[in-house]
């Protein structure tokens, strides 16, 4: 019997021992969240219904942080905006702020034409913000890509020939916003990943996964616009996210990118108090 024993410990041994080698591989390194998980890391406001698709043009009330407060906080834009959402709604809890996400797939906030259902939920977003007079509003949109193509003309135009309407529209926005809130900030691109940053995790080290930040100047509508609207500042979230120039692939154990085009929210989660020394207190 201790024969028995002792061999069925050594085998139990030699199991771990092989599932230690096996763990620290870089396929199965412990990231937050899981690399099989990562990929639906969206957060609060999109889990709530408050990115809205298709044929909707109207939010909801999509209210986070303290839904009792009166200093209204507002998060306007695409999926580019919905991604700060859990780091606005965690410092919201903190100051005791109400958040409300106006967000839209695929609908940049600027003032062009899109498509009526995109043009439709962005009238109503803007009328509904014109009634709130919120504290703060906090915009973004995808800029650093190809994503947005204005429809002028009877046609499309091409992404380089879309930039000067993007840019009209959005100074249109920025005026409006600056006059209905406090204080207005726009929440520029961040650098798009040229390739899947979640595959290369999985066959090697995060050391190995990081890249040369690109943000070209010829797609950076949102930048450019906040620029010529007085008192409205801009956060820049590439000295955080690329510190050098050189963005990683992780921060910690927290995976940082979700997709090629979104950050992950339980990263934007934990960057809930950069983002408040960047945003400010406008009820000060």
């Amino acid at each position: 019997m201790k024969h028995r024993g002792s061999s069925l410990l050594a085998g139990l041994l030699a199991i771990a021992c092989l599932a230690t080698v096996v763990m620290a591989g870089p396929a199965t390194a412990r990231f937050i969240p899981g690399l099989n998980r990562v990929r639906a890391d969206k957060g609060e406001v999109y889990r709530k219904g408050c990115l809205m698709g298709h044929n909707r043009v109207r939010s909801g009330p999509c209210r986070f942080g303290d839904r009792d407060s009166k200093k209204k906080v507002v998060l306007l834009g695409d999926s580019h905006a919905m991604q700060w959402g859990p780091g606005l709604i965690r410092l919201a809890r903190k100051k005791q702020w109400q958040v409300i996400a106006l967000t839209r797939a695929s609908c940049p906030a600027a003032l062009v034409h899109i498509d009526y259902y995109c043009d439709t939920w962005r009238r109503n977003s803007l009328r509904r913000i014109r009634l709130m007079r919120p504290g703060l509003v906090l915009v973004a949109s995808a800029a650093n890509s190809d994503a947005y193509s204005v429809f002028t003309g009877g046609g499309y135009l091409s992404r380089a020939a879309s930039e000067q309407y993007l840019v009209d529209g959005m100074i249109r926005t920025l005026r409006r916003l600056r006059r209905w809130s406090k204080k207005t900030v726009v929440m520029q691109d961040q650098a798009v990943t040229p390739f899947s940053v979640t595959a290369c995790l999985r066959i090697n080290s995060p050391g190995n996964c990081g890249f040369r930040a690109s943000r070209p100047r010829a797609w950076s509508y949102d930048f450019k616009a906040a620029r010529r609207v007085k008192k409205v500042p801009v956060i820049d979230p590439l000295p955080m996210l690329c510190p050098g120039g050189w963005c990683r692939a992780t921060e910690g154990d927290n995976l940082i990118y979700r997709n090629q085009g979104h950050l992950a929210a339980t990263f934007t989660r934990e960057k809930y108090g950069w983002l408040g020394h960047r945003l400010g207190d406008p009820w000060r």
